[in-house]
């Protein structure tokens, strides 16, 4: 398809080609596509397009933009796995959602990350009950054939959290049950009241 069929083609409206030529030179650089690749995707995907109009589009000289047409915005669209419509959208508010949607994530992250610590030291601090009351032996037999090593630092870990109190005598003068209180609101979190969980 030529530039001057191009310009018989209705085009998109300024506004809309503005967002478009923006987006277009995003998504290249997302991809680390230069102007050939982009002209060879839509080549590829049956929207036939120079590197010489993409440079128009998204790299326009003293301001002068080639028009984007019909065809080449469902082109774009189609190599970029997108709708037309999300294409047009202006690229601000493609950065905030983008922005929102990585911050809830992270947040989700964060609290799985905690859920996931406070399970896995209640999980150690039972293997610690079954270890006293069996014995070694027990432990040792039953670690075979398993990822051994991330259950003993689990364990390590606890363990660290059990010297750091009897070290800074955090424990000193507490009777037994006191002791094993604090230390499972240290290792399980304040919210796990003395005897059990939530």
């Amino acid at each position: 398809m030529t530039d001057d069929a191009d310009r018989d083609q209705p085009g998109l409206g300024l506004m809309s080609e503005d967002n478009l030529a923006r987006r277009v030179a995003w998504e290249m650089n997302q991809r680390g596509w230069s102007q050939e690749r982009m002209a060879k995707e839509m080549t590829d995907a049956g929207f036939p397009l120079h590197q010489s109009s993409v440079s128009k589009i998204v790299n326009p000289k003293d301001g002068k933009r080639r028009a984007i047409s019909v065809d080449d915005a469902i082109g774009f669209a189609r190599v970029f796995g997108v709708t037309v419509e999300d294409l047009l959208i202006p690229l601000e508010a493609v950065f905030d959602t983008g922005i929102r949607d990585t911050l809830i994530r992270l947040e989700k992250l964060h609290q799985q990350r905690e859920d996931l610590d406070r399970e896995a030291a209640a999980l150690a601090t039972r293997l610690v009950q079954y270890a006293h009351a069996a014995g070694p032996d027990a432990v040792d037999r039953n670690l075979a054939g398993t990822d051994h090593h991330r259950v003993l630092e689990e364990l390590h870990r606890w363990g660290q959290r059990l010297m750091e109190q009897v070290n800074t005598g955090a424990l000193d003068g507490l009777s037994d049950d006191e002791a094993r209180d604090r230390l499972r609101r240290i290792t399980l979190g304040e919210q796990y009241a003395a005897g059990g969980q939530r």
